[in-house]
């Protein structure tokens, strides 16, 4: 019940029917994490799309050698996250690593994209709604690389 309260009042996956939302929350499952945990590494397969419930994730990039890598962004409750689980070659290109205690939900993508090819209409709005969450990041990105402008 809890998973599909969060589910329900997500803007992305508000717009979900209840019963489409029902069986999303079937293929959703509650995770916990600790400080310092990885959620996924960098190269690893991408599987689910994540929703922050609590805690704080870092996005970094870890190949450029150094051990702690570059941080990209920090992600909060109400943030989804995990994008590469739902685009080929469905491989993470950064490492989600928990800075302090967390849980989240883990939605299995293959799943997911299921629900979305059985009702397109449904599935246009939720790839539509997730391009236009992960453009406002790449702006906000761009605005603390080069500034504003």
């Amino acid at each position: 019940m809890e998973k599909l309260a969060d589910l329900r009042q997500h803007e992305v996956f508000g717009v979900f029917p209840d019963i489409q939302l029902s069986k999303l929350s079937e293929i959703t499952e509650k995770r916990v994490y600790r400080k310092h945990e990885p959620i996924y590494k960098q190269g690893d397969r991408a599987k689910h799309l994540f929703l922050m419930r609590k805690g704080l994730v870092d996005l970094r990039d870890t190949k450029s050698g150094d051990l702690e890598g570059i941080s990209v962004e920090t992600l909060g409750p109400g943030q989804v996250f995990g994008i590469a689980s739902l685009m080929k070659p469905h491989e993470h290109s950064l490492t989600a690593e928990c800075l302090e205690d967390s849980e989240v939900l883990a939605i299995e993508a293959n799943s997911l994209l299921e629900i979305c090819r059985q009702e397109p209409d449904l599935g246009h709005w939720f790839m539509m709604t997730i391009a236009h969450l992960y453009f406002e990041r790449y702006q906000l990105c761009r605005k603390r690389l080069f500034g504003p402008g």
